[in-house]
C-alpha cells in the first residue's frame, strides 16, 4: 500500500485493513485473557476494529469505483453516526448491557471462549452493517460490468476477498459453528485479505 499511496482509495483501504488487524490482535488476546471482564475488553476493542473497518469499507468502493456522490463530505459525516452511537453504547455497556448480555466463559474449547447473547441492538447493528458492506459490494458489481476486461479480474478478486469476511461474520451472528470457536471472522479476515 505504502508503494501505491498515490492510486485513489489506498489510504482507505489502509484504513480498513488496520481495523482488521486490530480485530484480529484483539481476539489472539481475548483467547489468550483467563478473566471474564479481559476477555469482555478485548471483544471490545474487535468490535471498535471492526467500525473502522465499517466507516473505511464505503470510503474505498466509492474512491476506487469513481462512483460520482452529490454530496461526498455531507455523507461521510452521517455514515459516522451508527458507529458513534454504537462506540458510545459499547463503552457504556456496564449500565444497560445492550452488548453483553449474559457474559459467560465457555471452557469447552481449546482457549476459554467468551460467549454472550445477541440483543436486538447487536442484530440492528448487524442489519446496518450488512447494508453497507453490500451496497459496497454492489457499486464492485456494478463496476465490474464497466471497465475494460484487464481490471475485471481485478473487481471480481475484489468482491471475493470482500465476501468472505461477511460471510464470517455471518456465521458467528447466525451460531454456525465451523471451528471451535464461535467467532471464526477472523480467521475469515485473514484468508479474505491475502
Amino acid at each position: 500500500l505504502w508503494r501505491r499511496r498515490n492510486i485513489k482509495g489506498v489510504t482507505a483501504y489502509a484504513w480498513y485493513v488496520a481495523g482488521q488487524t486490530l480485530w484480529i490482535f484483539g481476539f489472539i488476546i481475548e483467547l489468550l485473557s483467563p478473566g471474564l471482564s479481559e476477555k469482555i475488553f478485548w471483544d471490545g476493542v474487535q468490535w471498535l476494529a471492526a467500525l473502522i473497518s465499517l466507516v473505511a469499507f464505503p470510503v474505498f468502493v466509492v474512491q476506487y469505483t469513481e462512483y460520482k456522490l452529490k454530496h461526498p463530505q455531507r455523507l461521510f459525516v452521517l455514515s459516522l453516526i451508527v458507529p458513534i452511537v454504537f462506540a458510545i453504547v459499547l463503552m457504556t455497556d456496564t449500565i444497560h448491557h445492550l452488548v453483553y448480555q449474559n457474559p459467560a466463559i465457555n471452557s469447552d474449547y481449546p482457549f476459554p471462549e467468551l460467549t454472550y447473547e445477541f440483543t436486538w441492538f447487536i442484530y440492528g447493528f448487524s442489519v446496518y452493517s450488512y447494508a453497507v458492506l453490500l451496497w459496497g459490494i454492489g457499486l464492485l458489481l456494478r463496476r465490474l460490468f464497466h471497465p475494460h476486461k484487464l481490471y475485471r479480474t481485478q473487481v471480481a478478486i475484489l468482491i471475493f476477498g470482500f465476501l468472505i469476511p461477511i460471510l464470517g461474520t455471518a456465521f458467528s451472528l447466525f451460531n454456525i459453528h465451523i471451528a471451535p470457536q464461535r467467532d471464526v471472522a477472523p480467521f475469515a479476515i485473514a484468508i479474505a485479505n491475502l
